[in-house]
Parts: structure tokens; C-alpha cells; sequence
């Protein structure tokens, strides 16, 4: 069973948790509980915790972030609800991402933290085409997965296409669109200028690439001149390496990353 750190001063949040009478159903232990930051940390120093269920104050939980992500970059966070009902929903949620992040891989290299990661790029390419609702759904989704991007300042998209007629996905590469995406995150990926790149393949063949600012840094000047000129570049390897010739077939700028929510 897992261990959650209940920390938050709301009474309601308290008094939704001392609701849940079947904890070990859920997968759970009974949560420990932290009403302070302080107490929080101290308690993340001393004991172990699987995820983190936090609500405190908009400046409290920033600290509590900043130490969880200098001390526990992979633990979850999980935003509570005060609905019951909402709350176990939110725990089956994290009892599947923590089965997910501790399942028995037979591959040595292959741990936690890139699980975590392939369930973020999961959650990106959903967010990209289309498949996340609400607003809300995408804060509660980065602070889960622990992505640093942030959901809040605007952000680039580039569109890149082939040639009209270029029958590389269908003819020329064969191993599959998994592997193809894994190859343009090797050449597009990047942390540059306090953004995150990140390149994800669609259905119908559709290549795009997000620039998001990561939190902590301020919004970047002339967003878009750093992106295309990131993507050109790109590309150029891209042709070279890969044999496929991409062009930028539109740029858009979004207000914020929760602008991809269909119901923004």
C-alpha cells in the first residue's frame, strides 16, 4: 500500500479525509497529517511518502514546492477535493500513476523518474490533440506528474509539415510512430532560454512542437524568433539524419498552456 502526506490548515480538507473509511480499499495507509509547512517537511524528511495532498495558502504552497522540488522532484502532488465522491476519484487517479511509477521493469535503466516522464509526455500529447476538458484539468495534471512547465504564460506552437506528397510515415520509415516521435525529441527536445520544446506526433501526421516557459522564469522576449529559430535548426538535423524535410507550416501563440483545454 502507499503513503500519503495529508498537508493543509483548510478544516474542510481535514474533515473530507477523516471521511474515507476504506483506506487499505483504495490502496492507501491511513495518511500521515501536516497543518504547518514546516511540520510537512520535517515529516517528508522523516518518513517516506509516495505523493503529497496539499492546500495551503497561494505563498505556502510555493515554498512547500520549491522544497519538494529541490528534495522530492518525482513525489506527486495532488490538489484535494471537497467533495468525497471528487476525492476518491482523485485517489484512484494517483493509485494508477503510483502503479505505473513503481511497477517491476525488467529493464535496469528504465525507473521511476522515466516512467514519470513518459506519463508527462502522455499527458502532453492528450493536452495537444485535444483530449483535456477543462482548465483545471491541466494545473491538476502538471502538478501530478511534477512538470515544471508552467500552465500560466503564454506559449509557442509551430506546426511543422512534409513535403505535399512525401510518403515517409507510410513508406519510407518503418519502425513505427512511437519510435519516429522518440527521434524527434532526440533532435527538437530542449530546455532553452527558460522554455521547455517538446515535440509530439499526432494522428493524421501531424508534427508539432510546444514551447513552454518553465515556472520560475520570466516570460521570454521574442518567444517566437527563439522557437523557429530552435525548430530551423532542428529540422536541418532532421533532413540530414532522418531524411525528412519539415517545413514550419504555422505558429501559434497561446495566453497560456491551459488555452488547449477544449473547454478554455
Amino acid at each position: 500500500m502507499y503513503k500519503l502526506l495529508l498537508a493543509t490548515d483548510r478544516p474542510e480538507v481535514i474533515e473530507t479525509f477523516n471521511a474515507v473509511k476504506s483506506w487499505e480499499l483504495m490502496g492507501f495507509h491511513t495518511p500521515r497529517m501536516a497543518s504547518t509547512i514546516s511540520e510537512a517537511m520535517n515529516s517528508l524528511d522523516r518518513h517516506h511518502a509516495d505523493a503529497v495532498v496539499m492546500a495551503f495558502s497561494p505563498e505556502d504552497e510555493a515554498e512547500l514546492m520549491a522544497y519538494l522540488n529541490a528534495s522530492h522532484p518525482i513525489t506527486p502532488v495532488v490538489e484535494p477535493e471537497i467533495r468525497p465522491a471528487l476525492m476518491e476519484q482523485r485517489l484512484a487517479e494517483l493509485r494508477h500513476l503510483l502503479s505505473r511509477m513503481h511497477a517491476d521493469f525488467s529493464n535496469d535503466d528504465f525507473g521511476e523518474a522515466d516512467m514519470l516522464q513518459l506519463c508527462r509526455r502522455e499527458f502532453f500529447r492528450a493536452l495537444m490533440n485535444g483530449r483535456i476538458r477543462e482548465k483545471a484539468d491541466v494545473k491538476r495534471y502538471l502538478h501530478l506528474l511534477r512538470s515544471r512547465m508552467d500552465a500560466e504564460k503564454p506559449c509557442v506552437v509551430l506546426e511543422l509539415a512534409m513535403a505535399p506528397g512525401d510518403d515517409y510515415l507510410s513508406g519510407r520509415w518503418h519502425y513505427g510512430p512511437e519510435r519516429l516521435e522518440l527521434a524527434l525529441r532526440n533532435f527538437f527536445g530542449a530546455e532553452l532560454n527558460g522554455m521547455r520544446m517538446l515535440p509530439v506526433l499526432l494522428p493524421g501526421d501531424r508534427i508539432e512542437l510546444m514551447a513552454c516557459p518553465m515556472t520560475g522564469n520570466e516570460t521570454v522576449q521574442s518567444m517566437t524568433s527563439v522557437v523557429s529559430d530552435h525548430a530551423q535548426s532542428c529540422m536541418a538535423h532532421v533532413r540530414d539524419y532522418l531524411d525528412l524535410d519539415l517545413h514550419i507550416a504555422n505558429i501559434r501563440v497561446l495566453p497560456a498552456l491551459t488555452a488547449l483545454a477544449i473547454n478554455h
